[in-house]
This record gives C-alpha cells, structure tokens and sequence, in this order.
C-alpha cells in the first residue's frame, strides 16, 4: 500500500517536501511539527460564544462573531514594531509640538503625528492583549463554516500550492480552502470582504483629506497673494500644497501596495498545475 499524501521529512533539516501518494512534488515547507510542543494550528473557543485562530505559536487577530470568521480591528504579525513605531511617531509628535509653541499661529503642528501615534499604540495594545489569552487547552473546532481546514483531503493532488512568490493556499484535491501558508504561519482569509471595504475606507479617508489639505492651503495663498505683508499665511498655504501632494502619493502607494495583498484574500479561479 503507497504511503498517504502529506509533509514528510525529505532529508533537508527543519524541511518538509509534499509526497502526493505517488510521489515527490516541488513544495517544500517549514517542519513546525519538528518543533511542536502544544496545540496543533486550529480554531480553538475563547469563549462559549467566539472562536479565535491559533497558528500553532500564538493566537492571531482572526475570531469568530456570531459564529462568522472575522479580523480584529487591528493586528500586527510582529508587536514589537508597533510599540517601536508607536514610540516613534510620539516623540516625533512630541518635538513637533515643542517647535509649534514656539512659533506664533502654528500650534498645531504635531497634531497628525500624535494621532499616527495613538494609532500605533492602539495596534499594539491591542495584539498584545490577545497574545496574553491562555494558550488553548480543548479541542480544536471543525465546525462546517470552518471548512475545507488545511490538510484536509478530498480527492488527489492536495496540498499547499504556490499563489505568490511567498504565499501557498492549501488545495484539498477539489478545492481551494480558505487557509494561507507563508512565513509568518498558518492563516485564515475569510476577512477577505471585511478587509477589502476598509482598505476602501482608508484609500477614500487619505484622499479625501489631501483634498481637503489642498483646499484650506489654496485659502491660505490666496490671503498671502491680496496681502503680501502677511507672509507668513504664504508659507502656511504652500506647505499645506505640499502636504496634500505627499497625502495624495501615499494613497496611490497605498492602492498599489494593497491591489496585491488583497489577491491573495481569495481564492484562485482555476484549480493547481498538478
């Protein structure tokens, strides 16, 4: 009898090659199992009425809500740069504002810098909360909402196969699964929807407030220009026309940035080469 699909040790260390019942194929992986001292990746309840994703590590920012997969607000796959970059952006506030009190009229300067801060710190409040959940002790879940789970297997050929350079999607044979595979672990891509509509919200928000940048910097060069003693409205208005184009490039950076995050939220169209 032929030895069943899987990952099998392959002779690299902490590798594991995908056997297909018939033979080797081309996917590699980390051997988390080589490692694994406690729960095996899965959902696990938190509480009688949620569920949250943990990838064999730690718990992620994937939960249920009224039995529906869902992301938290925010999540950072390393917390420790969100504290870093929350700690950054507060002191960067913190000279910023410094400066204004010591210039006449521009009190506010700082103000977007500590709101990126309090941004940041929010991320990072919030990942640390759920990595201080107790690790899970039941049963994972195999609820129906949950499936096809990785490694489940309906037919030949499954597997993880590639969908980007770094990304794999676990292929039970018949269909594609819900479930990524990449460096940071095991994850789940049914926020695929609740992802992409605030990935609109924030690109609509940037662009909406360069505009708005750009308005009340118009404004400004305009009371510059009919009074040019008053030169200091000029310089006010110039460096709002130059925040509103910097705005209004980090909202084409962001949409470029995110069009290839978001393709790997969802399924391919067509089956694996095999």
């Amino acid at each position: 009898m032929s030895t069943a699909p899987g990952w099998y040790d392959a002779g690299t260390p902490g590798r594991v090659r995908w056997w297909d019942g018939s033979q080797w194929t081309a996917h590699e992986a980390d051997a988390p199992q080589a490692a694994q001292t406690g729960p095996v990746p899965g959902w696990y309840e938190t509480s009688p009425e949620s569920a949250r994703w943990w990838d064999g590590k730690k718990w992620t920012g994937l939960r249920t809500k009224d039995g529906v997969p869902v992301a938290d607000w925010a999540n950072a796959e390393q917390v420790s740069a969100a504290w870093v970059l929350a700690a950054v952006f507060l002191a960067l506030a913190a000279v910023q504002l410094v400066l204004g009190t010591m210039t006449p009229g521009v009190t506010f300067a700082g103000v977007p810098m500590l709101l990126v801060a309090a941004l940041w710190l929010g991320i990072a409040i919030q990942t640390t909360m759920v990595l201080r959940i107790p690790v899970p002790t039941s049963a994972p879940l195999t609820l129906d909402v949950f499936r096809p789970l990785p490694g489940e297997q309906e037919a030949a050929g499954a597997g993880w196969y590639p969908v980007s350079p770094t990304v794999n999607r676990w292929w039970t044979g018949a269909r594609w699964s819900r479930y990524t595979n990449s460096r940071f672990g095991i994850r789940p891509t049914f926020h695929g929807p609740q992802t992409k509509k605030a990935l609109r919200g924030i690109t609509i928000g940037i662009f909406a407030l360069a505009v708005a940048v750009l308005v009340v910097g118009i404004v400004f060069i305009a009371i510059g220009a009919n009074d040019p003693s008053n030169y200091v409205a000029s310089v006010i208005g110039w460096v709002m026309a130059i925040g509103s184009l910097l705005f209004a490039v980090l909202g084409v950076v962001v949409i470029a940035m995110m069009r290839y995050q978001l393709r790997l939220l969802d399924p391919p169209a067509e089956p694996p080469r095999l």
